[in-house]
């Protein structure tokens, strides 16, 4: 599953797009099933977590919930976690998804910059670095 399916285009270095695909990367970096995490993905955005901020208004069980809804229940208490500490700590170093990927200095810095976020293992940052060009990489600058 690509960006695509979600109806999505990190390329074009939109904030939206961006945030979009790191969030679902997040969820299809976890040994689940594709459709689910995509499924989930739906079910976050659906419930107005568009942004990193907006996971500050939903506390554990609450989360917990809405990755139950979208059948994420295997890691949810986990994955709950997680989410809120990885979109916390974006929200509170980069701002937003866009400004970290728009301020990094190279490819190679983005992906240290992702493994650096409790949460962020080799294979998120491998899926959602497969769908951000070069040209959106460090465009702020």
């Amino acid at each position: 599953m690509d960006a695509h399916d979600l109806g999505l285009d990190p390329s074009t270095g939109e904030a939206d797009q961006l945030y979009g695909w790191f969030l679902a990367s997040l969820l299809f970096g976890r040994p689940v099933q594709q459709s689910v995490a995509a499924e989930t993905w739906k079910v976050l955005i659906r419930h107005g977590l568009t942004s990193p901020g907006r996971f500050a208004d939903y506390d554990r069980e609450g989360l917990r919930a809405l990755l139950d809804e979208g059948h994420y229940a295997r890691i949810d208490y986990v994955m709950t976690d997680e989410l809120h500490d990885v979109m916390a700590t974006v929200k509170r170093e980069h701002g937003s998804v866009s400004e970290l990927v728009k301020h990094a200095t190279s490819r190679a810095g983005l992906k240290t910059t992702l493994l650096d976020l409790k949460g962020v293992g080799p294979k998120t940052a491998e899926i959602f670095l497969r769908e951000v060009p070069d040209e959106v990489i460090g465009s702020a600058g």
